[in-house]
């Protein structure tokens, strides 16, 4: 329990005292702009909980559970794009490579396929315009957002040119939304509901039928709101998967010896002859602890969602006005040498049993925020994460390119911390067959595709 009071009184800190660098603390007058308090993360009150269990539902339709039917759908969805990723870095043939394209467009597909049953080439134009419009969004928001607590600021030219460069990408990727909701207009079919966003239209059917237009998304354009929840969900579900992943070669290749220790164990548990499913994470202690020690090092998200004071309290001593919003500090807890032994060393085994067969993790592990504005999305990404990585592993072999140094562990700022940029090799695995009592190595990789027959079927 004092681990736990510890843990309670680092991850809380009023937001005019802290300076932000998350897309969640943007000042008033951005999330006006941007926002316009639809969606999910800048809502609040009874559209915020009325569109978070709307979600909850249709993301467990289909197939966001722990467990029980569905399941499959969503480790289909994700094994398709590690099928494409891996299938395109085979093709580079060890040839040095950064990772990051990838992994953007891998993660990115897996979250269109469920909001909107579409996926992209990592090279199509039109992806690539609309991810670095939200790249740019997302570096224009550290600037914008300090003026949240020092308002003098957006007298400053600075300030003048990311808001209005803001509002520009802003109408640009609305009306990229905006295609969407319409193309899904013209081909839905109320009995066959393929995604998040023909779930929206169902509602606002429904809704319109049973005379409750004027109570739903608060009486607030339905259009508009689609147009937010697809940003919030493809902007939440992917640059915080795909930098965690970009950490986790960074650690494999500053760790070789943990990388090998994984992929033994995926040897051992899986075996050669397929690639890693769901079901097999219960028994690979070591691969999982790999990625929780990843999350806590790391932390790609450092500050989680914002909260707010629905009555005054206090704090340790200080009083907290109602209606203050609050920030769980998660990098502060992750790193709290009070709670973690050696927080700056990399010790996957920090997460296991004394006899190294079971995950422990304890209560202050928060990568996915803390209270009822917990990741909506965190049964996706932690299977993200599990299958892009394990498969990852047990294809290839990563190193550093010849010459290049290995990758630092100073972040980037910005919506995510993210490493540095840096190239890796990805040399495939061979594997060892016996003959005549003798053991050689095969000329050929590894192929566990064709052991996989659900990887060619379409998204449903």
């Amino acid at each position: 329990m004092d681990m736990v009071r510890v843990c309670v009184s680092l991850c809380v800190c009023v937001c005019v005292c802290v300076p932000c660098m998350t897309c969640c603390l943007f000042d008033l007058l951005t999330i006006r702009l941007i926002g316009r308090f639809a969606g999910i993360i800048n809502t609040e009150g009874k559209m915020w909980k009325e569109q978070r269990r709307f979600l909850h539902e249709r993301l467990r339709h289909f197939g966001m559970k722990h467990m029980g039917d569905g399941r499959e759908k969503m480790e289909n969805r994700i094994m398709i794009e590690v099928y494409q990723m891996i299938t395109e870095l085979a093709d580079k043939k060890s040839a040095p490579v950064e990772l990051g394209s990838y992994l953007s467009s891998a993660v990115s597909n897996v979250i269109c396929s469920l909001l909107m049953s579409v996926r992209f080439r990592h090279d199509d134009p039109k992806f690539i315009r609309f991810t670095n419009l939200i790249d740019d969004g997302f570096k224009l928001f550290t600037v914008t957002a300090a003026a949240g607590f020092i308002p003098i600021l957006k007298l400053l030219p600075a300030f003048n040119y990311a808001f209005n460069k803001i509002r520009q990408n802003f109408g640009e990727i609305s009306n990229f939304y905006q295609e969407i909701v319409d193309d899904h207009k013209r081909s839905f079919d109320a009995n066959n509901i393929r995604d998040i966003i023909d779930g929206y239209i169902l509602e606002i059917q429904n809704a319109k039928e049973e005379g409750r237009s004027e109570q739903l998304f608060n009486g607030k354009n339905g259009d508009r709101q689609m147009q937010q929840i697809i940003g919030d969900m493809f902007s939440a579900g992917t640059e915080t998967v795909k930098t965690t992943l970009q950490w986790a070669t960074v650690f494999a290749l500053r760790e070789p010896h943990m990388q090998a220790r994984v992929q033994e164990e995926l040897d051992r548990v899986v075996t050669r002859f397929r690639m890693p499913m769901l079901d097999d994470l219960p028994n690979l202690p070591y691969t999982e602890a790999f990625m929780l020690e990843v999350m806590r090092r790391a932390t790609a998200v450092p500050l989680g969602t914002t909260h707010s004071t629905s009555r005054t309290t206090t704090l340790n001593g200080f009083t907290i006005p109602k209606g203050t919003q609050v920030i769980p500090l998660i990098h502060a807890v992750h790193m709290n040498p009070a709670l973690w032994k050696d927080p700056e060393v990399f010790n996957p085994e920090r997460f296991l049993s004394a006899d190294g067969t079971k995950v422990v993790k304890p209560d202050y592990f928060i990568p996915f925020g803390v209270g009822r504005r917990v990741c909506l999305g965190d049964v996706l990404a932690k299977a993200e994460l599990f299958l892009f990585f394990s498969s990852l592993l047990h294809t290839f072999t990563l190193t550093v390119p010849q010459g290049a140094s290995v990758p630092d562990l100073r972040g980037q700022a910005g919506v995510t911390v993210s490493p540095q940029t840096f190239q890796v090799c990805a040399k495939a695995r061979y594997v060892e067959n016996v003959v005549e009592g003798e053991t050689q190595s095969s000329r050929e990789p590894f192929n566990v595709f064709p052991c996989l027959p659900y990887l060619s079927c379409p998204v449903q």
